[in-house]
């Protein structure tokens, strides 16, 4: 079993420089719950697969799905550990945040193009 943050650690070191939160939730879920993990940047698994030597080597990385289980992003976690980063699952996922009552964003819609 990949290595878990548990919510009330990770709301302690929100905002520090050596934590990075990946939301990994696919387009679909994006969607449908419009709020997120404050500053957390998305990516789904493809693309950290894609762009893992973007990825900082230096920090904790957080991954963040949406089953409470990891199941959707132990994957990502063990791939990350394996090329030598500090990669951990937040336990329970969005859903124990939420439901934990830790603050949420939401995200930024797109800019509507004005008509001449």
């Amino acid at each position: 079993m990949e290595p878990t943050i548990i919510c009330d650690e990770l709301f302690m070191r929100l905002g520090d420089e050596d934590v990075l939160v990946l939301d990994c939730r696919d387009a679909m879920d994006w969607e449908r719950f419009e709020i997120h993990i404050p500053g957390a940047l998305r990516m789904t698994a493809s693309e950290i697969a894609r762009d893992l030597g973007m990825l900082p080597d230096d920090e904790l990385i957080v991954l963040c799905g949406t089953t409470q289980d990891c199941a959707d992003i132990r994957r990502v976690c063990r791939v990350l550990r394996l090329r030598g980063r500090n990669a951990v699952c937040l336990a329970g996922g969005l859903h124990a945040w939420v439901t934990g009552g830790y603050p949420t964003e939401r995200h930024a819609r797109p800019q509507a193009h004005a008509h001449r």
